[in-house]
């Protein structure tokens, strides 16, 4: 059984009878819509691109970077440097482009607050049966106010579980880390002796980021990582819920591994795109 609906995630939970779900994983909005170097990075690249622009950089400037850059150019076709050099006229950067993402994900995640994180985390609490599971991603940086609400709602054994991406983006990186290259979760449970199919388990998964004509959501979690967090912490039969579905990641991780789902998605769009993903699979 996949039961999805478009509908707000709140209003969808007070639907959810008590002590009824085994698995809940979910990735809620992280609050981190913001006015950041890239997004302004992005508007640069889109007055660069207009009819009436000018180079960003000259020649002389180019020939400086070559110099300073010598390890970047080796092993790289003439091709290659003649794309980097066009890049960095343009546009002020060998990259050009290519990495050009906003981290501005829109109202939907504009509009969440913590306050409202909140309401679903005592929604889950109720919903789960004992000894049931929470999968909850989240922001790294506001993970601690995660732990109190789980903690407060009485959740126990919480821990934290990361996802090393195999194919991060180079985003904000090129004098620092990635940005991007890691994403946490934290697990609670209600009560009781939880689903555990693992043994001495570290918690840390390495999987790329779905990628093709099913990457729709611009936060959309790995397919590979949810069907193995779904196949350690339920069993088949058992019940799946997710009211933040977007691209219909946990919805088609519980049909392969036959397992029951109920969930839904606010956006409309994401929404039908979520429905003609399970339904390729029917």
């Amino acid at each position: 059984m996949i039961t999805i609906e478009n509908k707000e995630g709140l209003e969808y939970l007070e639907t959810i009878e008590d002590n009824t779900v085994d698995l809940i994983l979910t990735d809620p909005p992280y609050i981190t819509s913001r006015e950041s170097g890239m997004n302004k990075w992005v508007e640069h690249v889109k007055k660069q691109d207009s009819p009436e622009s000018l180079d960003a950089r000259d020649e002389d400037s180019w020939n400086i970077w070559v110099k300073a850059n010598t390890a970047k150019l080796e092993n790289r076709t003439q091709k290659q440097v003649s794309l980097m050099k066009k890049n960095f006229v343009k546009y002020g950067s060998v990259y050009g482009k290519k990495y050009a993402r906003k981290t501005d994900f829109g109202d939907w995640d504009k509009n969440f607050t913590l306050q409202k994180l909140e309401l679903f985390v005592s929604h889950f609490y109720r919903t789960l049966k004992k000894g049931g599971t929470a999968i909850i991603f989240f922001d790294w940086k506001k993970s601690s106010f995660l732990i109190e609400m789980l903690e407060k709602k009485g959740f126990k054994q919480i821990r934290k579980i990361d996802w090393n991406k195999t194919n991060p983006q180079p985003l904000n990186s090129s004098r620092n880390y990635l940005t991007n290259a890691q994403e946490v979760a934290l697990t609670a449970v209600k009560g009781g002796k939880p689903t555990f199919n693992s043994e001495y388990d570290t918690g840390i998964y390495e999987f790329p980021t779905q990628a093709g004509k099913n990457r729709i959501h611009p936060t959309q979690k790995s397919l590979l990582l949810f069907k193995e967090l779904v196949k350690k912490h339920s069993n088949p039969g058992d019940l799946v819920l997710d009211p933040f579905l977007g691209a219909g990641t946990t919805a088609i991780a519980a049909k392969e591994l036959k397992r029951d789902f109920i969930g839904c998605e606010i956006d409309e769009t994401f929404y039908k795109k979520s429905i003609e993903w399970v339904e390729e699979l029917s």
